[in-house]
């Protein structure tokens, strides 16, 4: 079986078992915990950030950053396919009593001409827009990876409104874009990175900004039951991954054109869009996709289905150039 599904698949290298089993470890809820504190240290460092907080999760960094930098009430703007509107389950409004505001994204990142007019709107209704969320990469469009010229006119637009970045998958961005983290965060006042996608470590988000807002995002983080304790073994991977899987995303991002263009190449009409692969998500549009998944699952492939309509095909760690070649042959077959 191919898994495609996503890049949360990936088990850990005997390699990166081995380093995580070494690892030093003590209490994190007393903020003993060696490791740990050095995996936020290095994640906040490649952000350009003063602080990080190690949390479980994707979800749960978008949701402690939401519980920190927002009230109840409060309007957000989002972009219509963002995963904190679409796969958080209601979190934000269940967690932080928060408004999500969605705009258009179909190039692959909030609308700035929607944006700024949502921001001049809401301050003219004296209930400003206390956030603006952008995710980097944007998974819903294939991967697209933001660059700073669009997070110029995002910031613009925002007219001092704060913004945060879903950075699930920046790790994927910088190294399309061939720039630093910290480069695409200019602007942001955090941002939450994740571990377990791209680099292939088994859990793990971290979260940073200033100093101040860590402090008490350390406390959102523990109303929401994430205090942790031993967490340095967790920790480790993310450590081990950060020094040896962050480079070879290029490959995953190769793979993933050779798929769509194996695709493109000998079924012209398929609608894989080669040339807008960027990163490693490859989205297929075919008449009744949840049937076709099934289809896919017998010729020993497995995706995903979008919610409007998309099948996403994700590389990753544990898929080789073989593995995108026989995955090719089977999804033609399956057409």
């Amino acid at each position: 079986m191919i898994d495609l599904r996503s890049d949360t698949v990936t088990k850990p290298s005997p390699a990166m078992r081995a380093f995580m089993i070494e690892a030093e470890v003590g209490d994190d809820g007393y903020g003993e915990d060696p490791t740990v504190s050095a995996l936020e240290r290095r994640v906040a460092a490649l952000t350009g950030f003063e602080a990080g907080l190690f949390v479980a999760s994707g979800t749960m960094g978008n949701q402690v950053a939401l519980r920190t930098l927002t009230q109840p009430g409060d309007p957000v703007i989002v972009s219509a396919r963002a995963h904190l509107l679409q796969f958080e389950a209601g979190a934000s409004a269940k967690n932080s009593s928060i408004q999500l505001l969605a705009v258009d994204d179909r190039h692959g990142y909030p609308d700035p001409d929607q944006v700024a007019d949502l921001v001049r709107q809401y301050r003219r209704l004296h209930n400003p827009i206390r956030l603006i969320a952008v995710e980097n990469t944007h998974m819903p469009s294939g991967g697209v990876p933001i660059d700073q010229t669009v997070m110029n006119a995002i910031i613009e637009a925002a007219d001092g409104t704060p913004i945060y970045i879903d950075g699930a998958r920046l790790w994927n961005a910088a190294v399309a874009l061939d720039v630093t983290p910290a480069g695409l965060c200019q602007g942001a006042i955090a941002v939450s990175t994740c571990l377990s996608k791209g680099l292939a470590a088994p859990m793990g988000s971290v979260l940073s900004g200033s100093q101040e807002f860590i402090e008490r995002a350390r406390i959102e983080r523990a109303r929401l039951g994430g205090r942790l304790r031993q967490a340095g073994i967790m920790a480790a991977g993310g450590l081990y991954a950060l020094d040896h899987n962050m480079s070879r995303l290029a490959d995953d991002h190769r793979r993933a054109r050779s798929l769509a263009a194996s695709i493109k190449t000998q079924l012209p009409s398929a609608t894989a869009d080669v040339l807008g692969v960027r990163t490693n998500i490859v989205l297929l549009k075919v008449q009744e996709p949840h049937q076709y998944l099934a289809r896919l699952h017998e010729h020993g492939v497995l995706c995903n289905v979008l919610p409007a309509g998309d099948v996403r095909l994700v590389t990753h760690y544990d898929l080789d150039d073989r593995a995108i070649e026989l995955a090719a042959s089977r999804i033609l077959a399956s057409l």
